[in-house]
Order: structure tokens, then sequence, then C-alpha cells
């Protein structure tokens, strides 16, 4: 399959897209990021040169080009503060793409060695955020126990359906290893354990008209 030809309009919408969604435009972090963009920026038959091709897009080369920024644990959590109050995703791959250098300096380990442990000393709870993207067994129990009280079918046949993302995880082999096991480890009662889907519910049958079956309903008595 062909790559993607780039042309000049094409290279500059692209940076200006790049900038806009904060990602780190220096020529070293650009070349991690998006290394065909920058090849064929600084090719002969568009820009020459990254400088040209970002000034190109109506940037400031001097204002996006890598400065040594002196990190600091102390700096580390803060940026790490406010992107959490901005309301970004710091688990998401692309928030780590986007704050690379954010990324590197918090896992060096003259820092914090982990962006686990980054988030951690921010104030913030790294678990809680795991726990929103990753079925966890403490997740897994937590959610099976909801569905037990509000009253909702447990029977495997049934959660593979309505709920496949929990059944799924409970089933790994590093959790729960099947959905059985996944209930007892919650504490749910064996009689919720076993439901299946069911056809439509039978309805009784409607005795008959003096509220005895057919054949005994004798004779009326007379006075």
């Amino acid at each position: 399959m062909p790559g993607k030809v780039w042309t000049r309009d094409k290279l500059i919408e692209s940076i200006r897209e790049l900038h806009k969604q904060g990602y780190d435009l220096s020529p070293t972090a650009i070349q991690q990021t998006h290394g065909a963009l920058f090849s064929s920026a600084r090719s002969a038959s568009h820009f020459g040169r990254w400088r040209d091709a970002v000034e190109a897009a109506g940037l400031r080369y001097d204002d996006i080009k890598r400065t040594k920024q002196r990190w600091s644990r102390e700096e580390i959590t803060k940026q790490i503060k406010a992107h959490h109050k901005n309301g970004e995703d710091l688990l998401d791959p692309d928030f780590k793409l986007r704050h690379r250098n954010l990324y590197v300096a918090a896992c060096a380990h003259r820092y914090f060695g982990s962006w686990r442990r980054a988030i951690i000393a921010a104030g913030l709870d790294h678990e809680k955020m795991r726990e929103s993207r990753v079925w966890t067994k403490d997740r897994i129990l937590r959610t099976i126990r909801e569905m037990a009280r509000a009253g909702r079918p447990l029977g495997w046949a049934v959660i593979e359906v309505s709920c496949p993302g929990v059944y799924r995880a409970a089933r790994r082999r590093e959790n729960f290893g099947s959905w059985q096991g996944a209930l007892i480890a919650a504490g749910v009662e064996p009689a919720l354990r076993g439901r299946r889907p069911s056809a439509t519910p039978k309805t009784p049958k409607t005795p008959g008209r003096r509220g005895r079956p057919p054949g005994k309903q004798g004779k009326p008595k007379t006075a």
C-alpha cells in the first residue's frame, strides 16, 4: 500500500493541526512522533528545512524550538495537576505523545522513575484512573455486586450478551479464569449464579370458572 503523498499544503495543514493539539513540534520530538511528516517537510521538493515548514504554517520557530527545560519534581507534579484539572486523560497514549517532554522527565530515574509514581506524587489517584480504563479484579467484583443488588440476571449467557466487557475480563486467567469463579469471589448467592436467558415466561394456567380443574367440578350444591 503506497504511503501518504505529501504536498506543501498538506504539510502546513498537518503542522497547524499538531500544534493545535499540543504536540511538541521541536525537531527532536517530531522525528520520534511523526517521522514521515518531518522528513517530507525537509525534502528539497517541499521546504528544505523544518524551520521553514514551521514558519510557513504561521508559527514562530523560536517558540517551538526545544529548549533545555530544567525539570524538577515540583515542576513535573505542577504540570500533571494542571493537565488533570483541564480534564485531560493522563493515561491516554496520545497524551504521552503530545506532552512527551513531561512524560519522559517524569519517568527519568532522577525524578520519579515512572509515570504512575509521578501521578501519585501529584496527589492523584492513579488506580482510580486505571480502573476507569481497565477491568481490574476490584472493578469486576464491584460491578458484579452492583448487578446482584439490582436484581439483574447473572447467568453467563445473559452477561455474555448484555455486559461482554466484564464477562471477558472475569474469564481472563490473570483475573478469575471463569465467570463462575468471579461470581463465587463476589459472594453471589448460588441461586443467582445459574440464571440463564429464558423465553417469555409462561403464564400460569387460569383455573376453571369455578376454580376447579376440568372434570372435577362436581355438581353444584342445592339448598
